[in-house]
């Protein structure tokens, strides 16, 4: 398959930006409960935590170490030491309520809306597909939904669109290296406690377990995306910085090779370890600015010195 589903990893597609599609809802909570194609899906709104819009967490300035630490580590995430400042950061992804509030204030149309469609991938599919007329409106594709859906991470925004959010709410999204500190607590990268947890074995974050594509196993509950705040937070107090969707981030790629690529941080519901095995905080996802997928969303941050300025 060629490109522009993005994320790809020794040679096939990482899940790290990738979609779905179909009619119905946007969430699947039981194995029980799919239909002849797979696309049946609940509610499931009730948060076990609710979603507050406004809530940030600060993360210290300072020297920290990042890179992927794993022992299927990629050549583009070498270890490395960088030095950031303080910044705030959104406790969860932004969420469909919350995107929906900028789109009736401001009559933003996001690229998948201006370009017909999105990529999206339909449970029991073989690979991701062009689902003509998918929005973040209609992550399925005409006649889906997101009633019922509110508290889940937007998907289908491309990094532009991104971008138009985070400058609206007057905030931006985070460097890489602001993202990987803030997923990994505040530990730096090789120490003996940055090492994290399998969800794929475990059910600790909304990714895929079982062997991709030909079965789910639902350790977690969910097929696609969860409702923000469902899982456990970091140490931090973040919630998803594994897992649920791809967050973009300000960073190209490759600043000289792939200028229009964007980093995507942090795996989605789509990683398995049999077909991704993204989900660790060192990873390094990408994709093209302009392209929207339902498997990626975003988060923002804020400078901590505007934030406490205008407080």
């Amino acid at each position: 398959m060629t490109f522009p589903p993005p994320i790809r990893l020794a040679g096939v597609f990482a899940g790290a930006v990738l979609l779905l599609g179909g009619t119905g809802y946007w969430l699947e909570r039981s194995s029980a409960s799919l239909d002849a194609e797979g696309l049946a899906w609940g509610s499931g709104t009730d948060l076990t935590r609710p979603a507050s819009s406004g809530e940030m967490v600060m993360i210290p300035g300072g020297t920290y170490r990042i890179g992927d630490d794993s022992d299927h580590a990629a050549a583009d995430a070498p270890l490395r030491e960088v030095a950031i400042q303080p910044f705030y950061i959104d406790t969860h992804e932004v969420t469909n309520r919350q995107f929906r509030e900028f789109v009736e204030a401001t009559g933003y149309r996001t690229t998948a809306e201006r370009q017909g469609g999105g990529w999206g991938y339909r449970s029991g599919a073989s690979d991701w597909e062009y689902l003509r007329g998918a929005s973040w409106l209609e992550p399925l594709g005409p006649g889906s939904s997101i009633d019922g859906a509110l508290d889940h991470p937007v998907v289908l925004v491309s990094w532009e669109d991104a971008r138009a959010y985070s400058a609206w709410a007057g905030k931006r999204l985070p460097t890489e290296a602001e993202w990987e500190v803030a997923a990994r607590a505040g530990v730096s990268a090789g120490n003996t406690t940055s090492r994290h947890r399998d969800p794929s074995k475990d059910g600790s974050a909304n990714v895929w377990q079982g062997t991709w594509p030909r079965r789910n196993e639902l350790v977690d509950g969910f097929f696609y995306t969860a409702p923000a705040g469902t899982f456990e937070p970091n140490d931090l107090g973040l919630y998803d910085m594994i897992g649920n969707v791809w967050e973009w981030t300000e960073d190209p790629y490759d600043r000289v090779n792939a200028p229009e690529m964007r980093v995507a941080r942090g795996a989605s519901w789509f990683c398995s370890a049999s077909y991704c095995g993204a989900y660790r905080p060192g990873f390094r996802g990408k994709s093209p600015i302009s392209r929207g997928f339902n498997n990626v969303g975003f988060r923002c941050v804020k400078d901590a010195v505007s934030l406490s300025n205008e407080s």
